[in-house]
């Protein structure tokens, strides 16, 4: 069986909104004395592409809706946090716990939007990357343009998964490779052939990423896999992995969603 390693590479500075996220993971790359192979794949965490992109909002240029100080008050968050989350979400929202709002957005179902507050100082929050899939792109050929080779992207986040404690890790943007497998046709040990089965690569990449970023002061953002037999396409076979199911088909969220009504929760309808 082949080997398939897993390479942290520590950021050699604390990424802000005026560096170029490029020069920083050259640099990172090169401390560790690492040299880029064709078909590794690199993950990078979602919050030094939004940190990069200048996607930190400041609380003091934000005004709460009524709606979002309620649920500020449900959540215990902040209403200023609680209005970027909505703002996030387009007010698609279905309810809150405890430090949370749970969230439907772009990037799926998911808490607070994908907003976070930790490691960005006091009274700001971050927001995800507008167009993870194009920042993986850029990010791709920037590479390929100073290395000369071909390396996979993943754009990773943390997520919380139904029914279970702790986080996971989950891919909001991919680029250079296919980043989910269809298994339906093959056989099983027994030679029975598989119905529903597709493999979601990109996200067990960036699950086996997280056991080395960590989620606190690791400062690792950057993770090389090397040895994993990824399944280079072309541009013109590249899909946004958002959008590789939609919300009825979701066995979580369609049994869902004849039970929601965002419309009414919108601030919109509010008197």
């Amino acid at each position: 069986m082949k080997v398939i390693s897993i390479i942290p590479i520590a950021s050699t500075k604390v990424i802000n909104e005026n560096d170029e996220l490029i020069d920083v993971l050259i640099a990172s790359i090169t401390k560790e004395g690492i040299t880029l192979q064709d078909k590794d794949i690199l993950v990078i965490a979602s919050k030094v592409v939004s940190m990069a992109e200048k996607a930190v909002i400041d609380y003091s240029k934000i005004s709460p809706t009524e709606t979002a100080k309620k649920l500020a008050i449900k959540a215990r968050i902040p209403a200023e946090f609680a209005q970027i989350i909505l703002d996030e979400c387009d007010n698609q929202f279905i309810g809150t716990v405890p430090g949370a709002i749970t969230t439907i957005n772009k990037y799926g179902l998911l808490a607070n939007a994908g907003a976070d507050q930790s490691n960005v100082g006091e009274n700001r929050a971050i927001i995800l990357p507008k167009d993870c899939n194009k920042s993986a792109k850029n990010i791709h050929f920037k590479l390929r343009e100073i290395t000369d080779k071909f390396v996979g992207i993943v754009i990773a986040d943390s997520r919380t998964m139904p029914v279970r404690l702790g986080t996971v890790g989950c891919a909001l943007g991919t680029y250079g490779f296919k980043s989910v497998t269809d298994e339906r046709g093959k056989l099983d040990l027994f030679n029975r052939p598989m119905h529903v089965t597709n493999r979601a690569i990109a996200d067990q990449l960036a699950t086996a990423a997280e056991l080395v970023m960590g989620e606190t002061n690791e400062k690792v953002p950057f993770v090389i896999i090397r040895g994993h037999p990824i399944e280079k396409i072309t541009p013109d076979n590249e899909r946004d992995i958002n959008t590789l199911i939609t919300e009825e088909d979701c066995m979580f969220l369609g049994p869902l969603l004849p039970c929601l009504d965002f419309e009414k929760k919108s601030d919109n309808n509010e008197n």
